[in-house]
């Protein structure tokens, strides 16, 4: 058979048809269109938001009835980027550009659908692109709603501005004696700024794990002087210091009502672990009082903590049976970085008189502001519906919640960006059972903005997972130890500690 300089083209046209899934850019729509009232129905909602310049593509589900969908975004330079179907997927490198090109600019969005009469109706939002850049990784535990099992628990690092996902430890099965343990609190130093991070390792095999510089080392934090191992870490900013609380905690499970399970401390201190000299020593052990969750100050020079005292007929002893009636307030305590000492508190925020709980200091790296999460009582907010997120100015004292960020259910754990303008918190938000990673801008005079789910490739995605994330921290750079050498030294005897 004789081949046609037109047949050849023809043939190869269809190929590339095939090869590109038979899709071409969709038509956007330009008659019998009406402006719809309101805005679309997405899943996620990524409507009215402020979005990172680097942000991976936000891709969602056109979560109304139609026949056909058509949505354009518009950049203010009139560059747009065109997506056919339900489900809307942004191609990684048109999506960058575009957002490059508006940076504290807003982006135009058009959802167009076609009812049952052929008729196009057009839903119209705005949401605008930051000037700053989100840190491009997260870490967090990925983890399955129980109490007992942990063998297919994983900590996982995140690139937000792609889809790429990383394990970091994998508590591979089977979950044997060999294999029996916990692995939790994955956090870094100044973001990973200089490589260092640090996570702990429960039952068999117990000890914290410390990875620093080229090197990596499990040590045993508890001492014959110290009410446990070392629990929530704080990182000092510039020193080999680390400020941990210790903590005797247990659960309580509900068999009625809407709450799951109560987590809270009959006791907690305050020490402080040199790297260095591999000493433990104690910050605040004062047995009328409950301490913890500690963190420094961007200059190192103070440090944050929560604290609460015993109500008055409550003890160690029945706190169990009175767990609403404990709660804390956020003091700090200045630290003289040669002599290593520390000053008597100072409160920074009084809750307890006010029927709250303030947990989880968390300063901005710029030193502004003081991020926390405030429920009725507790010390566990994460299983606390009421719990929402508030800040303070450090310079005037002026406190408020995140309005815009906050839910009708729990949000709590969060994490600051390196350049004080993202926070990335849990909140059970969607379903009230798992934990999701969303995210907020806070501007420089400290207002939030409405908060958005982390994106994923395919919209769906959160649905079809049924496991929580836990504690999400940000890394400003990818994580570099692998798996191997970090079991290494799980596998290996924690090295002592000495009480100074």
């Amino acid at each position: 058979m004789k081949l046609t300089i037109t047949s050849i083209i023809l043939f190869f046209s269809l190929l590339m048809t095939m090869i590109s899934g038979g899709c071409s850019r969709p038509q956007v729509p330009v008659e019998n269109v009406t402006v719809a009232d309101g805005i679309p129905a997405l899943n996620p909602d990524y409507t009215d938001i402020i979005l990172p310049p680097n942000i991976a593509p936000m891709n969602f589900e056109i979560d109304m009835p139609g026949k056909e969908y058509v949505t354009r975004v518009t950049a203010p330079d009139g560059k747009s980027l065109v997506a056919g179907g339900k489900f809307v997927k942004w191609e990684l490198k048109p999506w960058h550009e575009l957002l490059d090109s508006s940076k504290g600019q807003p982006l135009q969005y058009e959802v167009f659908v076609k009812g049952d009469d052929d008729k196009w109706s057009v839903y119209k939002f705005t949401n605008r692109v930051a000037e700053e850049a989100i840190d491009p990784y997260i870490s967090y535990r990925l983890i399955e709603p129980s109490y007992e099992q942990y063998a297919a628990m994983t900590i996982n690092q995140r690139d937000l501005t792609t889809f790429d996902e990383k394990v970091v430890f994998n508590n591979a099965a089977p979950c044997d004696e060999r294999r029996g343990y916990c692995i939790n609190c994955h956090v870094p130093r100044n973001q990973y700024a200089d490589g260092s991070s640090q996570f702990h390792v429960r039952k068999t095999k117990g000890g914290t794990v410390i990875m620093a510089g080229d090197s990596v080392r499990k040590v045993n934090l508890k001492t014959d002087s110290t009410l446990s191992a070392g629990v929530y870490p704080a990182w000092h900013p510039t020193l080999d210091l680390i400020a941990y609380s210790t903590n005797d905690t247990h659960q309580t499970f509900f068999s009625f009502g809407d709450r799951k399970v109560e987590v809270y401390d009959t006791a907690s201190d305050l020490i402080l672990y040199d790297m260095n000299t591999r000493e433990v020593s104690h910050i605040a052990n004062d047995k009328s009082l409950m301490e913890t969750f500690p963190v420094w100050s961007p200059d190192g020079k103070k440090l944050y903590y929560s604290v609460a005292k015993y109500p008055e007929g409550i003890t160690p002893e029945n706190i169990r049976e009175n767990y609403n009636t404990i709660r804390y307030d956020i003091v700090s305590r200045d630290f003289d970085p040669d002599t290593r000492r520390f000053s008597e508190p100072d409160t920074v925020v009084l809750s307890s008189t006010e029927g709250m709980s303030a947990l989880l200091p968390r300063v901005s790296p710029d030193g502004k502001y003081l991020l926390y999460c405030k429920a009725p009582f507790g010390t566990f907010h994460i299983w606390h519906p009421e719990s929402d997120l508030f800040i303070t100015d450090l310079a005037t004292g002026e406190e408020r919640p995140l309005v815009n960020a906050n839910s009708n259910d729990t949000d709590s754990y969060h994490s600051w960006s390196s350049n004080s303008r993202w926070v990335v918190f849990s909140s059970r938000r969607d379903d009230g059972s798992y934990t999701r990673p969303y995210i907020t801008y806070i501007s420089p005079s400290g207002e939030d903005s409405k908060a958005f789910i982390v994106p994923q490739e395919t919209p769906e995605y959160y649905s079809q997972l049924m496991k929580s994330y836990n504690v999400p921290e940000f890394f400003s750079a990818p994580f570099t130890f692998s798996r191997p050498e970090i079991l290494e030294q799980v596998e290996q005897p924690a090295l002592a500690t000495r009480f100074k």
